[in-house]
């Protein structure tokens, strides 16, 4: 054991052990090494479990709609809301659903665009984000120039965003 000197201290007839800077240093490193992983699961752990499902399907749309984005460290959700529905088969679906902004090539806001997601925690125990959609705004414009719903409009808005706060969007015409 070079380097690492063992002394020992004799007082009234009892021996106490004496350790050695390095042998010291060796320690609180091994004690900072495994405390600080530990309160690191346990702080992620508490927080899982304290935001819950609706929390999980919140935080997995706001990564996937990062990850559609030009600018993802631009990307501004300007309002939002949640809709829960039962299944037949007793899981909990969670529908997040809401106005994204972000910057484009040149910088500037696009003005916003809507978004849907869906999630489901299961009655077993299991949670899963399965869609999360954005509004191509082009492509909705051209539906409404015809006097039709966009596809995002049919297909994700009107499914998943709609309850007796939220009506569904119907063109006039």
């Amino acid at each position: 054991m070079s380097g690492f000197k063992i002394r020992y201290l004799t007082i009234a007839g009892s021996s106490i052990f004496l350790q050695s800077k390095k042998m010291k240093l060796f320690k609180w490193f091994f004690i900072i090494l495994i405390s600080i992983p530990i309160v690191l699961a346990i702080f992620f752990y508490a927080r899982n479990k304290a935001i819950g499902p609706t929390g999980w399907a919140k935080d997995n749309t706001e990564e996937a709609l990062r990850g559609k984005m030009k600018d993802p460290n631009s990307m501004t959700i300007r309002s939002s809301f949640v809709i829960q529905k039962t299944t037949p088969d007793g899981d909990n679906e969670i529908f997040v659903c809401g106005i994204v902004d972000g910057k484009n090539s040149f910088g500037a806001y696009t003005g916003g665009s809507r978004f849907a997601s869906r999630s489901v925690a299961s009655k077993l125990g299991t949670f899963d984000t399965y869609d999360v959609e954005m509004e191509d705004v082009s492509n909705t414009e051209e539906a409404h120039k015809v006097n039709m719903l966009s596809p995002f409009e049919s297909v994700y808005w009107n499914s998943y965003c709609v309850d007796s706060k939220h009506p569904p969007i119907h063109i006039e015409g």
